[in-house]
C-alpha cells in the first residue's frame, strides 16, 4: 500500500502543475461530455412531452373542452353575443398590428373597411395588410395572430417573391375582425 502511495506522489511530482492542471481540465471535460449528454436526452425527452402537450391542447381546443372556451354556440343568438363588442375594435386591430411588428414584419400600410348589418347587430372590419418577411415569420404571424382573436379569420393571403433566390416573401394578408353591434347603440346613432 505504502508503495502505491509513492508510486503515486512520484507520478504527481514528475508532472508538475501544469501536468495536474490538464489532467484535471481532461476530467472536467470527461464529467461535462457525460452531462451534456444527460442534458441533450432531457431536452429531447422535453421537447417529446411538450409537443404530445400541445397536441391535446389543440385536440381539447377543437372540440371546445377546455376551460373558457366554449364549445360551439347552438343558436345564432348565441354565437352572435359570443362576438366581441364593436368597442373592442380599436383595440383588437392595435393588437393585430401589434403583434405583426413583434414577429418583425414590416408592413407600408394598412386599410380598412367597416361594413355594419345593423338589422344582424353585426359588423366587419375588413382589414388589408401588406407585409415583407421570411416564411417562418409570416406563418408565425398568422398563427399567433388568429390564436389572439378568436373572432378574427383569415380571408385570403398572396405570396411571392421578387426573385427566386430572395430571402424575404412579399405577402398581401386581408383580414376580418368581426364584432357585435349593440342594438341599443346602433339604434341611438340612427
Amino acid at each position: 500500500m505504502k508503495t502505491r502511495a509513492m508510486e503515486l506522489k512520484l507520478a504527481l511530482k514528475r508532472l508538475g502543475w501544469p501536468g495536474l492542471l490538464g489532467a484535471a481540465a481532461l476530467l472536467l471535460a470527461l464529467v461535462l461530455l457525460v452531462q451534456g449528454q444527460r442534458w441533450s436526452a432531457q431536452t429531447a425527452q422535453t421537447q417529446a412531452d411538450m409537443d404530445d402537450l400541445n397536441r391535446q391542447l389543440r385536440s381539447q381546443r377543437a372540440a371546445g373542452l377546455l376551460r373558457g372556451t366554449a364549445a360551439a354556440p347552438a343558436t345564432a343568438q348565441q354565437w352572435q353575443q359570443a362576438l366581441p363588442t364593436a368597442d373592442q375594435r380599436q383595440q383588437r386591430l392595435a393588437d393585430l398590428l401589434e403583434i405583426g411588428l413583434n414577429m418583425g414584419l414590416v408592413g407600408a400600410r394598412t386599410e380598412h373597411r367597416l361594413t355594419l348589418d345593423t338589422a344582424a347587430g353585426l359588423e366587419r372590419l375588413r382589414v388589408t395588410m401588406p407585409l415583407t418577411g421570411g416564411y417562418a415569420q409570416l406563418r408565425a404571424f398568422i398563427d399567433a395572430a388568429l390564436r389572439h382573436d378568436p373572432a378574427l379569420s383569415l380571408d385570403s393571403f398572396k405570396l411571392r417573391r421578387a426573385s427566386p433566390n430572395a430571402p424575404e416573401l412579399e405577402a398581401d394578408l386581408v383580414w376580418s375582425l368581426h364584432g357585435r353591434i349593440d342594438p341599443r347603440s346602433a339604434g341611438s346613432k340612427s
